[in-house]
């Protein structure tokens, strides 16, 4: 038989070649971003590496006006172990160096897609992180957008937390929304009652539990009135009446076009006013349908972030109406404006307006300084992925709480944790909280 010639073999391989790229298929898109964060694994991406990553995050952000700015948001995704991924999407100059900065020494180097002039990153992150980051251009740093911050965490809900056969159920009452008329004129709100199935009018008064930002502590998970069903049954607290309410808001038209929440006007403001607003305006409207304590030892205030502070404020300002505290991730912080500082020519509010202590940064010192002890019992918890922006560190601020607190012979109990800024832990530990804080002697 004659031999093929050289040429012949040649063309042969490379018909071969040809062919079997034709029949190969190409590498799937990826379709998360557990996908991409494989690709982008690789130390160099090839053009169809780079062309499928655009095309994922552009299909992702397709709504997205302006990429520029590093005020759009991250993507997440989370995983079975309780950690997740996160990706980043920026468009800035081709050539450019878009770095991403992030609390405790942490930074990532977006990574160019090819000449497109946008550039991405995806990290996969362990359970109980957090990020707070920021964009940084060839060194300048960007300020930190609204949606700048992420974590992962994740509890289980103890006994007490979940409905429990045999357990009676008390009555949660959705109220007629309440319109203020005279600590803060205009805003209105919505609240509800909570009556434990074994409250009755003709025996004892009943405890009394506010929650701040309400309606998220008497729905969904880590409902209190199921762990309040539960721990009353179980006679681990007295019979208590909840009364759970949101911050107000001033309809649309009353400032403006659009709806203004008054939270941090209530919340943040360091005085006796919120606590004044519901023992004269809120309480009454509960008092007068059911028998409750008019002790302060028998009323707790709880709150997660401004309402846990906020609870603090109604028990120093107002100890005669609330002796206990239960205060998730507080916000025990500076929220002062630069120019609401008394050493600044410029001062926004007079300091006889709301004193010099005017926000809950400012509790530490006068915990420390106020003798005797007010007649407070507090429950803190917080975790150390907590925010730290320019408002202050949270965590390190409610440990300046409890060792305020420690120092001053407060009974208190800090719950630490590796959580971010959520009330999911306080939630968790709810049932604990509850528990520890109605006990006699019960300092930790």
């Amino acid at each position: 038989m004659r031999s093929l010639s050289r040429r012949s073999t040649v063309s042969l391989s490379v018909w071969a070649c040809l062919l079997l790229f034709v029949l190969s298929p190409l590498a799937a898109a990826p379709q998360n971003l557990k996908d991409v964060a494989e690709l982008m694994k690789k130390s160099s991406l090839s053009q169809q590496d780079q062309k499928q990553v655009l095309e994922f995050f552009q299909k992702k952000y397709q709504k997205e006006k302006d990429l520029t700015q590093g005020n759009q948001k991250h993507l997440i995704q989370g995983t079975e172990d309780g950690g997740g991924y996160a990706g980043w999407f920026f468009k800035a100059k081709p050539g450019d160096e878009v770095m991403i900065y992030a609390e405790k020494g942490r930074k990532w180097p977006m990574i160019p897609l090819g000449d497109s002039g946008y550039f991405a990153r995806v990290e996969h992150f362990p359970h109980f992180s957090s990020v707070h980051y920021r964009y940084d251009v060839n060194g300048t740093r960007l300020p930190a957008g609204r949606f700048s911050r992420f974590g992962f965490e994740s509890y289980e809900w103890k006994p007490e937390s979940l409905k429990q056969p045999g357990v009676p159920e008390g009555k949660l009452t959705k109220m007629p929304a309440f319109k203020s008329t005279k600590h803060y004129p205009g805003t209105v709100r919505d609240w509800w009652v909570y009556v434990p199935a074994q409250y009755e009018q003709s025996k004892a008064p009943a405890k009394l539990i506010v929650f701040a930002d309400g309606g998220g502590y008497c729905h969904n998970d880590g409902n209190a009135t199921i762990v309040l069903d539960n721990l009353i049954h179980a006679k681990k607290i007295p019979v208590t009446i909840a009364v759970f309410i949101n911050p107000g808001v001033f309809p649309a038209g009353t400032r403006g076009k659009q709806e203004y929440r008054n939270r941090s006007n209530e919340y943040d403001t360091c005085t006796a006013q919120y606590a004044t607003f519901l023992d004269e305006e809120m309480l009454p409207i509960v008092r007068k349908q059911y028998r409750i304590s008019d002790k302060p030892e028998d009323h707790i205030f709880c709150g997660a972030s401004s309402g846990g502070s906020c609870a603090f404020s109604a028990a120093w300002h107002r100890n005669d109406l609330f002796g206990k505290v239960i205060s998730f991730v507080g916000s025990f912080c500076d929220f002062r404006g630069i120019d609401d500082y008394p050493s600044r020519e410029k001062n926004t509010i007079p300091l006889d307006q709301f004193g010099p202590w005017k926000t809950a940064h400012d509790y530490p010192g006068l915990i420390r300084k106020e003798y005797p002890p007010k007649n407070i019992k507090v429950f803190l918890q917080d975790g150390d992925n907590d925010l730290d922006n320019k408002l202050g560190n949270w965590f390190l601020n409610n440990e300046r709480m409890a060792a305020a607190l420690a120092y001053s012979g407060y009974e208190y109990w800090f719950v630490q944790g590796h959580g971010m800024h959520s009330s999911r832990h306080g939630k968790a530990v709810l049932p604990e909280a509850l528990v520890w804080i109605w006990q006699t002697d019960s300092k930790k």
